[in-house]
């Protein structure tokens, strides 16, 4: 019997609570509805407070353009080595130098391979010499074809030595690979260098190379010839023109954005090398394209609702769109709206 009356109590228990939670859930779908259409009667109020409160849908043209940080970088450097063992005689630079290609910019001491190169220079001499005397001697048969060849070889052979003493000897003096300046000088008379050890870093700023980074989904805005627009903190005011010389085939492995280069040509050196800017770049040309302002849209999951406003005294109605991405204050229209719809403005 207690266990009857212990059934019959929890039944009654279940059954409370459930005519609580129809309640509460009518009552919270009755309170949803009053404020909504007090919502729209304070809308409607709006609607008749003047004619700033609504936008008739147009067509224009706009631009959606896009701001990436942008590094700017010498077109060129390089850590000048050094191609042979030797101790600094001479620097011939130091930081901030103008040098051309091909200049000196550092003197190693050459004594031996100087010595090195005069002996092969003599043996040679000496050999051609006797290659001389041998084919004079082989044409009146007084020497045999086999001993001119034999001198004639032994004097190809003194002549590749001494190709090989006088690349030595230059190689003591470490040239300009490409016309720039000097970064910085890295080492001092007196110090004994070893091979590919740096001795100059050397940049070219006579183009400067604009580096900057965008998605997958900007990428195929870049094709080689687009222009962006780079301003510089360094100069305030300026807008340099620069063109777009390439564009990864691949994205970073670390962010998964695409690295894209520029060349700014910097002819008189009035830019120096390793600055940061902001480069501007137009992703998007809409022509002839329907625009709401962003203030006339909600935005809801994939797209969007506005307030037309209705014909007659009937007040206005949600309706769904379609939008794409803001550009200056204004959506593109893609779905949902015609020329001439007059929209509330929120």
């Amino acid at each position: 019997m207690l266990a009857r009356r212990s059934k019959r109590a929890i039944l009654a228990f279940a059954g409370l609570l459930l005519f609580v939670a129809v309640l509460l859930a009518v009552t919270g779908r009755y309170f949803q509805a009053v404020e909504e259409k007090r919502r729209l009667e304070e809308e409607k109020a709006t609607l008749k407070q003047g004619e700033e409160f609504f936008f008739t849908v147009e067509r224009r043209t706009l631009e959606r353009e896009r701001r990436f940080p942008a590094a700017v970088d010498p077109w060129l450097v390089a850590s000048v080595p050094a191609e042979v063992t030797g101790r600094v005689s001479e620097v011939k630079v130091e930081a901030g130098s103008l040098v051309r290609k091909g200049d000196p910019l550092v003197l190693l001491d050459d004594e031996i391979a100087a010595s090195d190169y005069r002996r092969a220079s003599a043996k040679l001499e000496e050999l051609q010499r006797l290659l001389g005397e041998a084919e004079i001697l082989g044409q009146s048969k007084v020497v045999s074809r086999t001993q001119v060849e034999s001198v004639r070889a032994e004097a190809r052979q003194a002549d590749a030595e001494e190709d090989v003493t006088r690349a030595r000897l230059e190689d003591h003096t470490i040239r300009a690979p490409f016309g720039g300046s000097v970064a910085e000088r890295l080492v001092q008379i007196g110090e004994a260098v070893n091979v590919n050890q740096p001795v100059v870093r050397l940049v070219d700023t006579s183009r400067l190379r604009v580096v900057f980074y965008v998605n997958e989904r900007d990428v195929a805005s870049f094709p080689a010839g687009t222009t962006v627009r780079l301003r510089l903190p360094s100069a305030p005011g300026q807008v340099y023109m620069v063109p777009v010389v390439h564009v990864a085939r691949a994205s970073d492995e670390a962010t998964r954005l695409f690295r894209v280069e520029g060349e700014l040509a910097n002819a008189d050196l009035a830019l120096r090398g390793g600055l940061s800017g902001e480069a501007t770049a137009t992703i998007a040309l809409y022509t002839d394209q329907l625009f709401i302002p962003t203030a006339c849209a909600r935005l809801e999951g994939a797209g969007a609702y506005v307030l037309r406003v209705r014909q007659g005294e009937g007040g206005p109605e949600s309706v769904r769109i379609q939008v794409g991405e803001e550009v200056d204050g204004f959506y593109p229209v893609l779905e949902g709206l015609a020329a001439g719809d007059r929209l509330l403005v929120r």
